[in-house]
């Protein structure tokens, strides 16, 4: 499994941020080999992490070629005082089973 974590410092929703961010989650969501993802507050609130899951780097390269998110990623400066983007490949997952996830689903 292959995780991308976009890591950012937001400064606004103004303008097409919302219908661009719902766009982008769509077509991730259409894509087969995307698991899932989910979203951390720093602890001080001015940092945003989202891990996105992917079953494979094709799948997360087929993401990251689309349309919608390629054009979003131009316009980044519009939302974001900084950002960074994490990929790794996750070697492993264990716990009690109690906590949904989208690596168990």
């Amino acid at each position: 499994m292959i995780t991308a974590t976009f890591v950012f410092k937001h400064n606004n929703s103004n303008g097409d941020f919302k219908k661009l961010d719902d766009e982008i989650m769509s077509r991730a969501e259409a894509n087969p080999g995307f698991k899932g993802k989910e979203k951390w507050l720093s602890p001080d609130g001015s940092q945003i992490r989202v891990i996105y899951y992917f079953d494979t780097q094709e799948s997360l390269a087929h993401f990251s070629k689309d349309e919608v998110h390629r054009e979003a990623k131009l316009r980044y400066a519009e939302w974001y005082d900084g950002y960074r983007v994490e990929i790794a490949e996750l070697t492993g997952s264990w716990g009690d089973g109690n906590l949904q996830s989208p690596i168990n689903k």
